[in-house]
């Protein structure tokens, strides 16, 4: 009896852990970025990212960005200010959304049997559009011990440029077929307008400088609110990792990120992440 319930128990662990993963996406982001100093208050850096989606089969995005950063050691030299710009490359990935038949109401017309009645199912194609993002942070922190802790808000504007996505429909037979027409679709172009968000990005940090190691593990998480929107929330981020010290000017960073959506049509996903920072 313990050994079956131990088998059904690990079924049980391993049919949880599979749906998780079909549930959820994988990508991995990789960065180089530049820094150097202008003066003793001024830093400037920049910095390059690529990142992949849909379990890294695909591109997400390419990025390039420049960030100015404000800091006086003689007056509050506990907080930083910085502005930002990137610019983003994005890659969305294809869709299929069913249409369903409604009256002059708006109201969805049902079946004998109390069915939605398809009208037509669009697939949409991956497709490419720009991305302009302009930030501006101010981050806090202090040391206890060998402990750091910052928090940083950071404000996010991000404008969508307009796009183009290739889309075949496909019509649904009523009575008495019942069934889509698969081999005769209709090849539409569909017109993305522009958009933009403004969000509040609030994250917490805490790193831990261990005694004689080039190791400096940190953990933090970030929380995405929309602006624009009564600061609904949009979603979490969860991130363990560590940077390595390689010597004075360079050093990698590795880490673990897991981003969890709070919109129904976003997709929660994993990330692995390697950068390299160094100055100039």
């Amino acid at each position: 009896m313990k050994s079956i319930k131990r088998i059904l128990g690990t079924g049980c662990l391993v049919l949880a852990a599979t749906t998780m993963v079909a549930q959820s996406d994988f990508g991995v982001w990789t960065s180089i970025e530049g820094s150097t100093k202008l003066n003793k208050k001024l830093e400037l850096s920049l910095e390059g990212e690529y990142r992949t989606q849909d379990m890294s089969s695909m591109t997400e995005r390419a990025s390039g960005a420049v960030n100015l950063s404000y800091k006086d050691k003689n007056f509050l030299p506990f907080l930083k200010a910085d502005v930002g710009y990137t610019y983003m490359y994005m890659q969305y990935m294809g869709d299929t959304e069913v249409k369903y038949l409604t009256d002059e109401d708006g109201d969805y017309e049902l079946d004998g049997e109390g069915n939605l009645i398809p009208k037509h199912m669009n697939v949409d194609a991956p497709y490419w559009t720009a991305r302009h993002r302009a930030t501006a942070s101010l981050t806090g922190s202090f040391k206890l011990g060998r402990f750091k802790f910052s928090l940083r808000e950071r404000y996010q504007y991000t404008y969508r440029m307009a796009a183009e996505c290739d889309r075949e429909r496909y019509y649904y037979y009523g009575y008495p077929f019942n069934e889509w027409d698969m081999e005769t679709p209709e090849f539409l172009v569909d017109e993305k307008e522009a958009k933009s968000d403004h969000k509040l990005r609030t994250r917490l940090q805490v790193s831990y400088n261990i005694k004689g190691c080039p190791l400096e593990p940190f953990a933090e998480v970030e929380i995405y609110n929309e602006l624009d929107n009564a600061m609904a929330l949009d979603k979490v981020r969860y991130t363990v990792g560590t940077d390595y010290k390689i010597n004075k000017k360079n050093k990698l960073k590795v880490y673990y990120r897991f981003q969890d959506y709070a919109g129904i049509d976003e997709v929660s996903g994993h990330v692995l992440g390697l950068g390299y920072a160094f100055e100039f």
